[in-house]
């Protein structure tokens, strides 16, 4: 896995490009590092960008064991919007049942974007994007 962060200061921005093969365990230990991290800055948005991220393999339980780290640590870290870019459709899948799961706890700031554009483009304001229907 290899992991590329940018921070946008002026923007308020951080983005992490996650390229190769990856799990979702690995994703989960980075941010757990990136949060431990000194110069963390939770008031930041985060850009996750995984167009170039290889999934091999997606055990049963991962998906929620994710969603539920992140919303335990979503009001603690005072998260931004976040934004997941990916392409194809089992990306795409994943990162929604994802954004199903954070959703409440996130009150409308986790997207997951097929356009790494429309993705900036709701981060900064400049579009809006319809809330995902919950389970009742």
């Amino acid at each position: 896995m290899n992991i590329e962060t940018r921070i946008d200061g002026q923007k308020g921005l951080r983005t992490i490009v996650l390229r190769g093969e990856s799990t979702l365990p690995d994703i989960q230990t980075f941010i757990e590092k990136l949060y431990r991290l000194g110069d963390f800055e939770p008031a930041y948005h985060a850009l996750w960008d995984v167009r170039e991220a290889i999934f091999p393999a997606v055990a049963p339980g991962e998906v929620k064991e994710l969603a539920c780290f992140l919303r335990g640590n979503w009001n603690e870290k005072q998260q931004r919007k976040t934004a997941v870019v990916v392409s194809g459709d089992f990306h795409f899948g994943l990162s929604r049942m994802l954004e199903q799961f954070v959703g409440p706890h996130a009150d409308g700031r986790f997207r997951t974007f097929r356009d790494f554009q429309a993705a900036v483009d709701w981060i900064e304001g400049k579009a809006t994007v319809s809330p995902l229907p919950t389970s009742s």
